[in-house]
């Protein structure tokens, strides 16, 4: 068994890692259903949803900054337990909302709930470069990926159940939302407290410089990382062609299953856990895997899933074979869908999170490659709103087409770079 085969210090840090995977899965699996209890249960426009997405992704612009405050903080166990307090416990608010939403208390419920999520958001963009850091800091590399995989399946199936339960739960009450938020805030603080156990002894010496001097030195040295690492930068390029892909089919994705189709929340939970459960399936292989090839390769699998996944929501507007059960319309396509979606969510978990960390051969970098990672992101993210306007000045089918020629741009730049051999 691979467990018998770790160190003494793998095995401690697995253990931790994994409870907060699973935590982190219950409160993952409900946030998938955030955009439609905005948009159906509290009545939300698209432009607000738009922006609820947005603001989702753009917290990862502030990274270079935070990136910088955590180089200075040597306790990662106190920086990791005050993140939860700051950005897990705002979520108990939501006890507060009343039953129902009316044209009196609409725009202060729907100002509140992205403040709330906001801060939600912002826990992701503050851990995931420690998280990161604290694994490599005690993982051997050829476990890395496979110890990741592990732990990140056990998420997946956390979060599907989180999401089929939650989808239920909100069919029999719209407003259900305003206990279960509540309760996975606690389940999150408890998971961050578990990952802040993981053993970790900072080899870093203080940083002396001020802060705005540290972040425009954190910024020379991700340009730097860019410039001299070829594979690197390509990778990213790759990522960056990707991501304004995603960006601008998320939130119209989700106007085409709630306005377009009209499906009721456990039958959009209902997919997406059939995409969980695909995930759960494809995530130890693809761990395993992730610790044989290249990135760049792995990148590809990624990609190329999302590529399959919109082509197939694009096509059930032209393919709408359907078949009903228990009263509820399932479309032969969005199966079709929503299976490579679990593909590229498998492959997604880990090549988003960790695949920054294979291309540093110096742990000290281990964070500032994925600074550059994820401030990519947050910079991408403002590509979001160009979806909801593409979608009203045209249509679905042409955003989604907008998406695959990007997604397509990806993968001829990740097969590009593999071809070219560097130093």
């Amino acid at each position: 068994m691979f467990y018998s085969k770790l160190t003494h210090r793998e095995k401690i840090t697995f253990k931790a890692h994994l409870i907060f995977t699973v935590f982190e899965g219950l409160v993952f699996g409900t946030s998938l259903l955030n955009e439609f209890v905005f948009l159906r249960s509290l009545k939300g426009t698209e432009f607000l949803v738009g922006l609820l997405f947005l603001l989702s992704m753009v917290v990862y612009i502030t990274l270079i900054i935070f990136n910088e405050i955590t180089r200075r903080i040597s306790d990662k166990k106190k920086l990791i337990r005050i993140t939860a307090l700051v950005t897990r416990l705002p979520l108990l608010l939501f006890l507060i909302f009343p039953n129902a939403v009316n044209t009196s208390n609409a725009d202060f419920l729907h100002f509140s709930f992205l403040a709330i999520l906001f801060f939600y958001y912002l826990g992701t963009a503050i851990t995931l470069p420690t998280i990161n850091l604290l694994l490599k800091h005690n993982y051997r590399n050829n476990n890395f990926g496979k110890l990741y995989g592990y732990a990140t399946t056990a998420n997946k199936i956390a979060a599907l159940l989180a999401t089929m339960l939650f989808g239920f739960m909100l069919d029999y009450d719209y407003f259900a939302f305003k206990w279960v938020y509540p309760v996975i805030g606690i389940l999150g603080v408890f998971g961050y407290f578990a990952l802040s156990s993981i053993p970790f002894k900072s080899e870093v010496q203080l940083v002396k410089d001020k802060l705005l001097r540290s972040i425009k030195n954190s910024f020379k040295r991700m340009i730097l990382i860019l410039k001299t690492d070829k594979p690197f930068l390509h990778f990213q390029m790759a990522y960056f062609s990707y991501g304004i892909a995603f960006m601008i089919t998320a939130t119209v994705i989700t106007f085409f299953l709630e306005s377009y189709l009209s499906l009721s929340y456990s039958v959009i939970s209902g997919y997406k856990t059939m995409a969980g459960i695909v995930t759960v399936l494809f995530l130890p292989m693809l761990g395993i895997l992730m610790d044989k090839i290249d990135q760049r390769k792995f990148g590809s699998i990624m990609f190329g899933s999302m590529l399959l996944y919109v082509i197939g929501i694009m096509l059930t507007q032209f393919f709408s074979f359907k078949f009903i059960i228990a009263d509820n319309e399932v479309y032969l396509m969005l199966i079709f869908a929503f299976v490579f979606m679990g593909i590229f969510n498998a492959a997604g978990a880990l090549s988003w999170n960790v695949s920054s960390a294979y291309f540093s051969k110096d742990l000290n970098k281990v964070s500032d490659y994925q600074a550059v990672h994820i401030t990519l992101t947050g910079v991408r993210s403002l590509f979001a709103p160009f979806g909801v306007i593409i979608y009203k000045l045209f249509d679905f089918t042409f955003t989604f087409a907008v998406s695959i020629v990007f997604l397509i741009l990806a993968l001829i730049i990740l097969r590009f770079s593999q071809k070219h051999k560097y130093n």
